[in-house]
């Protein structure tokens, strides 16, 4: 059995600043807060581990009257919308045939290990209509800690297929060096896709088992080193 954890945003889709977008929406709203965002670098962080860090650059205490789990919920609502309105959301090179190819080969398992909390790697997964590849994960509403809540994903590819698999066959991919981190963390390989802002240079140097530009033109690289 092999298992692969993809990470959500600018691995499997690009949503154009949405989730950027909300989270300043709701801060606007909660703590009255303009570009709460700013200076604040969320590549390959914990949706709380982010909202953590704004409120720790703006001297707000996390556990005050409005604490991170408050400004989530508000963020949530706001992301449905800027999910939807965003001109420039789209699903990554390669991306729907390789999720098909995995899904068509026998002994293989697909799942999410993304920084999001669950509802909103839901919400950004639902536009690209990727949501029905990924029945369970690892998220940032399991854990704030990016190498726990991959863990939390091999895990529950156990429970689900009633045995653990091995750590060697358990593939954590992603676009950032805290996502290849992560994985390395947990004892799992990792794949750095090249989407985002990292290049491939910088992937290979955090660590990265295998290392493609994309799912596109690093497809078939790809599959010979997983199977």
């Amino acid at each position: 059995m092999k298992l692969f954890l993809f990470d959500v945003d600018l691995t499997l889709v690009n949503t154009g600043g949405a989730g950027l977008r909300a989270l300043d929406r709701a801060c606007q709203k909660l703590l009255s807060v303009e570009t709460a965002m700013q200076g604040i670098d969320p590549s390959g962080k914990t949706d709380p581990a982010i909202v953590r860090e704004i409120f720790s650059r703006l001297g707000i205490i996390a556990d005050g009257s409005i604490g991170i789990e408050t400004v989530l919920e508000s963020y949530l609502a706001f992301l449905r919308e800027e999910v939807e309105m965003s001109e420039k959301y789209h699903v990554l090179p390669g991306i729907v045939p390789i999720l098909d190819e995995i899904s068509a080969r026998p002994n293989t398992m697909l799942g999410l290990a993304t920084g999001n909390i669950e509802l909103g790697a839901r919400v950004k997964l639902q536009r690209g209509g990727l949501n029905g590849y990924f029945n369970f994960g690892g998220f940032g509403s399991d854990s704030e800690d990016r190498t726990e809540l991959v863990r939390k994903a091999g895990e529950a590819a156990g429970r689900r297929r009633g045995d653990s698999i091995r750590p060697t066959d358990i593939f954590v991919i992603g676009d950032t060096p805290l996502d290849i981190a992560a994985g390395r963390g947990a004892g799992y390989k990792t794949v750095g896709v090249a989407t985002g802002r990292y290049s491939t240079v910088r992937l290979h140097e955090a660590g990265a088992t295998l290392v493609i530009s994309n799912f596109e033109e690093g497809r078939d690289h790809f599959l010979r080193s997983a199977f």
